[in-house]
């Protein structure tokens, strides 16, 4: 007598789950915001009005030690720029210039540093301000 083999029903397979996607970061429109600040800054226009608090919480770059550089100013004369470079040096800071074109011609910035902490960066801002030079501390 033949007996029929028990029937197996297949193995359950196992679902393959999909990688979590993790939403968009917060701290890129924070980095844009910035950007769209520093840009009118340096084309002399009122700082643009967003949501977010001039007290915003450090970047992930800033609070681990990012770079930061001193600008203190953007010319349109060359000579003005080399003054102001000149200057810096003469305080004892470091510095650089660069060319950016802007929607009314080109800036030369002269900028101080680059900085390792936000610490060192605020130094030579004080140092700057003491001698009668307007500049800010920017994010690279």
């Amino acid at each position: 007598m033949a007996s029929a083999a028990p029937s197996r029903s297949p193995a359950p397979v196992a679902e393959a789950k999909k990688p979590e996607v993790p939403p968009a970061r917060p701290a890129a429109t924070a980095a844009a915001e910035e950007a769209a600040r520093a840009k009118a800054l340096l084309e002399a226009k009122a700082e643009p009005k967003t949501p977010v608090a001039k007290e915003a919480p450090a970047t992930p770059a800033a609070r681990e030690g990012g770079r930061f550089v001193v600008q203190a100013g953007a010319f349109a004369d060359a000579a003005a720029a080399r003054e102001m470079r000149a200057k810096l040096e003469k305080l004892g800071l470091k510095s650089y210039t660069q060319v950016v074109e802007t929607s009314s011609g080109n800036r030369t910035r002269v900028r101080a540093g680059p900085y390792a902490s936000r610490e060192e960066a605020e130094k030579a801002l004080a140092k700057a301000k003491a001698a009668g030079v307007g500049a800010v501390v920017l994010t690279l």
